[in-house]
């Protein structure tokens, strides 16, 4: 599918970037807590974009504004190496953060329009399969190659700039314009208090992952290709740990899962905190077990939160997402402000996030019983944007149609807009 191709190739070149950006700052001798707000930065400008670039869309078209995008990225990035000057960075992570909010948008619209609903679950299992490998392969050419980073900058523009290839040629008609983020936050939370809490957690680990965890493992280890393995190991407990915990979630209170993921969580940190000879071994355990911590989560909070709601599937999973962003943009910032006191500042954030979640969910446990009168199974959802949240098989059509004003047609492999 050609939709499914650029995908491959943008976030090939996207998670280049991501972890070239940080190493760039800390080679050009920026202080950690610098390099933490422009992650911040970047998180902002993508919360934003989902909310704003969704009128673009309405008003110019998809191609159109998926093109603009992409120029937009890619200007970003050729600006982030050409000026290393701090501000112009939070500023160009800001546009890069709001250019990727639109064209996960634009990308997730078409999947939705061309699946039926037959085959979403096994198409959204494919598109996050999809996502996680590409941007794996992205952490490999920063840490397997010997090319400088003028050159690996270069590939990553290029990436980028191909990933528009398979949409510009497509014969298919652009899809339905995407709906604005609708959600009330007391509904969500009255879902599931510990959903919110713990995506929200989610949020904080994994975004500090791709603002500060290479940076992290450079200064630790003391090479280069530290930091893209670091990442890499990271999506590599994420994409390992997914299905299973997701299963298990299926046969058991998701709390508990809930519980045990942030006690596994809390065992990378110790490990981390524990090495004292800077072993990679050592961080890159961490790593791994972090990953696999953090990346279930935020699908494991939204299935907890639509068992307890009876269905309201659109609502629920949107505030998760927000939720979820809104971590990614405090974990940087908690990291700058507890970076100026000690130089264990990430594995203290990140074990706090764990911790946290960890005392929240058996607080939970403890003082309310869950009746899973409603249930549905678990279903990985990729962290990216709100359109992404109707290829999930539980989606109710009637749910789709209220909210959004698509209806489903369960035969056919498009939509029709009610």
């Amino acid at each position: 599918m050609s939709v499914l191709l650029s995908v491959a190739l943008l976030l090939t070149g996207h998670g280049l970037q991501f972890t070239l950006l940080p190493l760039q700052a800390h080679a050009l001798g920026w202080s950690s807590d610098l390099i933490g707000i422009t992650g911040a930065a970047y998180y902002l400008g993508f919360v934003l974009g989902c909310v704003f670039i969704p009128r673009i869309i309405r008003n110019v078209g998809h191609i159109r504004t998926f093109t603009v995008l992409i120029s937009v990225a890619c200007i970003s990035v050729v600006i982030a190496e050409s000026l290393p000057h701090w501000g112009v960075w939070c500023l160009v992570r800001f546009a890069s953060g709001c250019a990727m909010a639109g064209i996960y948008t634009i990308v997730e619209s078409w999947l939705n329009e061309r699946v039926a609903r037959q085959t979403r679950g096994a198409i959204l299992g494919v598109y996050t399969t999809v996502s996680l490998a590409a941007m794996a392969a992205g952490q490999l050419l920063v840490g397997w190659s010997t090319l400088p980073f003028g050159i690996l900058f270069s590939l990553a523009i290029v990436f980028i700039v191909v990933a528009t290839i398979p949409i510009g040629l497509t014969t298919q008609a652009p899809p339905t314009p995407p709906q604005d983020v609708h959600f009330h936050w007391h509904t969500v939370y009255q879902a599931s208090q510990v959903g919110v809490v713990c995506a929200a957690l989610s949020g904080v680990v994994v975004g500090l992952t791709w603002s500060m965890g290479a940076v992290y493992a450079v200064k630790t280890i003391g090479s280069v290709e530290a930091g893209s393995n670091f990442v890499l190991f990271s999506l590599l407990g994420g994409f390992m740990a997914q299905l299973p915990a997701g299963r298990l979630s299926d046969y058991l209170d998701r709390r508990f899962v809930i519980l045990v993921l942030a006690a596994l969580g809390c065992v990378g940190v110790a490990v981390a905190l524990a090495n004292t000879t800077d072993s990679a071994t050592a961080i890159y355990s961490a790593a791994f077990l972090c990953g696999a911590a953090a990346m279930p989560l935020y699908s494991i909070c939204v299935a907890h939160a639509n068992d307890n709601e009876h269905g309201n599937f659109l609502e629920i999973a949107s505030g998760m997402l927000v939720a979820n962003a809104l971590g990614a943009i405090i974990g940087p910032i908690a990291y700058a402000i507890l970076g100026r006191f000690t130089s264990a500042a990430y594995m203290l954030v990140v074990g706090a996030a764990f911790a946290a979640c960890l005392l929240w969910t058996l607080y939970r446990v403890l003082v309310h019983r869950v009746d899973r009168s409603y249930y549905e199974p678990y279903q990985p959802l990729p962290k990216t944007t709100t359109n992404a949240i109707p290829l999930d098989p539980r989606v109710d059509p009637n749910d789709l149609l209220e909210h959004t004003g698509v209806a489903i047609d369960p035969d056919l492999s498009d939509t029709t807009t009610g």
